[in-house]
């Protein structure tokens, strides 16, 4: 398993990150339902419709659960929860659901543990994951 990464310069303005290079990841691709409908079929009893269903049925109780307020937590994957973007105001009583109430978004947090030597958390999903360059120069990583 590797992540592709090529190097972009920050368009901030702030002196501190402004013109810096970071790495940035590059996609290989996409994967859909279908795609792990059948990859998940190769492995399992599961018929590729039986997979297709489950998940289409899973993404539509995520959808309700979340929409009656709650977080989402699935053991292995990670939480989703529904966070508000709006305008502040000067004081509460400025404030105004339609006048600074912006949108809603859904924000994931993958799951992952605390390392016991420095006490980080590390995601399950970046573990054992290499970093390689996207472009065909092969640079070495220093």
């Amino acid at each position: 398993m590797a992540v592709k990464i090529r190097l972009q310069q920050s368009k901030f303005k702030e002196e501190n990150r402004g013109g810096k290079w970071h790495a940035r990841t590059v996609s290989s691709g996409v994967s859909t339902i279908d795609d792990l409908a059948d990859a998940i079929q190769e492995s399992t009893s599961f018929t590729r419709g039986d997979v297709r269903g489950i998940v289409m049925a899973l993404i539509d109780e995520i959808g309700f659960q979340l929409a009656n307020g709650k977080t989402v937590a699935l053991d292995g994957l990670g939480r989703f929860h529904l966070t508000v973007e709006s305008i502040p105001s000067t004081t509460p009583e400025d404030f105004s659901l339609r006048k600074n109430v912006k949108g809603v978004k859904c924000k994931f947090v993958p799951s992952g543990r605390r390392d016991p030597d420095t006490n980080r958390k590390v995601e399950d999903f970046g573990f054992g994951v290499q970093v390689v360059w996207a472009d065909k120069n092969n640079r070495e990583l220093k």
